[in-house]
């Protein structure tokens, strides 16, 4: 076949990075780190390998919505940027070979993390408590999100030549689709709920359907729940024994019950995305054929980015703006030099204030779950803010603009203390627009502890630029840069809190008092402590980097 030729290039290429094989490491070790949170927290004894694989399985699954589309979104996109497309093109391959090529040889690098994960998988069936139905969900829910992962990532590498914006549509696409996904599923166990036995049943399809709607809950929601099978979700509807309906109404004559019906969903779901992998991997075959040879953008293309992205009002006071920010900061301003660095501080300001405009017209929905609320929207900034800093010093680093830096008259502190402050003046608009709710709306809707949540989310927001500055010299590959930056910065201090949490209660059990202090405080505390110290360990290695001019990308392989 013509395309093994394709596919064995890539593997050899991939097989060259040593963040491939870190990347199986690094998703084991997440697994084990779940399984030691659980063990501490909730503890294990015989028949509790069902949570335990509840909490494995919500691992793989974002696992695997954050890396598989990161790793696809380069493959074409580096071939454009390196020239090496159009010699693609003097073979007999076609843009269809290609894409297909390329998907076959990520979707392999993609299914080694989730078999790097299976021996910790071995752990819950070895407690007992885990049922064919988990198992068999588990995989057709993960086999589904690996296929419309990988074709979001392929479709967005070949949207653009440019890496960040490569990596960037890769994740807005992934989210679409994600939350498609979480929408579909649902859907497809109402329509076989109303089924039967796969016969028609119109009229109890359309009663399902509206005691769906008029439950009061979303449908993403939903589909998150049954997706992640939260709270035992798999269990409480499609057990065997449950003669439930999927929203809490009874099941009528001929409806379809039972974990056949969870299976029957899964699958069509799972047939539905290799559909939509195949659907997306020819839109993309049709881009690569359009954009392979590199001809300048048509004069309605130009036209049309004019119209758009030039300044039509308050130019005078833009032109002052930018001058202020490059006399002020002149590193920072490398940030938002440009229409998309500019883009994505009012971007994020209008997400949040959109997501808070809806909350707050369905205050109840609010009310319920404001801390998780909060809390995922601040790990969605603290992310994005991970994204931005890992790949920074990179983008100066391959255009040439480092060098000159290091060559100007300024310091390596000068440096480092400017694009961190570019990159704070990035999110500081949404992230404050954030506090200040969560101080105000917490005094009366949460349920304790506003102030050390803010506090902890706080201190990430300031030292996690430092540490992506850090990694995103020292890690050849942006996806390791990222993954560092999260473990090191996000992970570690977690993990380190709730061993000094489980440390603190261990010593209460005895009767001892650990002063006035509550654990919420003491978890505070250890991870604040541990944020601040690993940044200004990497500040001065970064500093140290920068004088002595050591760079990943100048190493050699």
């Amino acid at each position: 076949m013509i395309l093994l030729p394709v596919i064995e290039r890539e593997l050899r290429t991939a097989a060259r990075h040593s963040f491939t094989y870190s990347l199986r490491a690094l998703g084991a070790l997440a697994a084990l780190v779940v399984f030691a949170m659980i063990a501490l927290e909730e503890g294990l004894g015989h028949g509790s390998g069902g949570l335990l694989f509840r909490y494995l399985h919500c691992t793989l699954f974002f696992s695997i919505w954050l890396l598989v589309p990161l790793l696809t979104a380069d493959c074409i996109s580096r071939e454009r940027r390196e020239g090496t497309l159009p010699l693609l093109f003097l073979t007999a391959l076609k843009p269809r070979d290609i894409v297909y090529a390329k998907g076959v040889a990520h979707g392999l690098r993609a299914f080694t993390l989730w078999l790097a994960i299976v021996p910790v998988l071995t752990i819950p069936f070895l407690l007992g408590g885990v049922s064919d139905v988990e198992v068999l969900g588990s995989v057709l829910v993960n086999f589904s999100s690996i296929c419309l992962a990988m074709a979001a990532g392929l479709l967005a590498s070949t949207g653009s030549k440019s890496w960040t914006r490569a990596m960037g549509m890769a994740m807005f696409l992934s989210v679409i689709v994600l939350l498609l996904f979480v929408c579909v599923l649902p859907l497809a166990v109402e329509m076989l709920a109303g089924m039967g036995g796969f016969g028609g049943n119109g009229s109890r399809n359309r009663q399902l359907l509206n005691e769906m709607n008029s439950s009061g809950v979303p449908l993403v929601m939903w589909g998150f729940a049954l997706t992640m099978n939260a709270g035992g979700f798999w269990q409480t509807f499609f057990s065997s024994s449950s003669q439930s309906g999927m929203w809490g109404g009874v099941a009528g004559p001929g409806v379809r019950t039972g974990p056949s019906l969870l299976l029957s969903a899964c699958g069509s779901t799972a047939l539905l995305s290799l559909i939509a992998l195949y659907i997306l991997s020819w839109c993309a075959a049709w881009n690569v054929h359009r954009v392979w040879r590199e001809q300048p953008a048509s004069p309605r293309i130009e036209r049309l980015k004019k119209r758009l992205f030039t300044p039509v009002v308050f130019k005078p006071l833009l032109r002052r703006w930018l001058n202020w920010k490059l006399s002020r900061n002149p590193i920072g301003w490398l940030e938002q030099r440009s229409w998309s660095g500019r883009l994505i501080v009012w971007s994020w300001l209008a997400i949040v204030v959109c997501i808070y405009s809806s909350l707050f017209s369905h205050l109840a929905l609010y009310q319920n779950g404001f801390d998780g609320i909060q809390g995922f929207l601040a790990t969605l900034l603290s992310l994005s803010m991970a994204i931005s800093a890992a790949g920074s010093f990179r983008r100066e680093h391959e255009t040439g603009v480092l060098e000159l830096l290091l060559v100007a008259p300024l310091r390596e502190e000068q440096i480092i203390h400017g694009r961190v402050k570019g990159l704070w003046s990035q999110f500081l608009p949404a992230v404050a627009l954030l506090f200040a709710i969560w101080l105000y709306c917490g005094t009366f809707l949460g349920q304790g502890h506003n102030f050390v949540s803010v506090l902890l989310y706080a201190v990430t927001f300031a030292t996690l630029p430092i540490v992506g500055l850090y990694f995103s010299l020292d890690k050849k590959n942006f996806i390791a840069a990222l993954v560092w930056t999260l473990l090191v910065q996000m992970v570690i201090p977690s993990g380190l809190s709730r061993a000094a949490d489980f440390w603190y209660w261990s010593r209460s059990s005895m009767s001892y008092s650990f002063g006035a202090f509550g654990s919420p405080t003491i978890h505070a505390v250890v991870s604040v402590c541990a944020q601040i110290g690993i940044a200004l360990f990497l500040a001065w290695r970064l500093k140290d980097n920068l004088k002595r001019r050591r760079f990943a990308l100048d190493r050699g392989t």
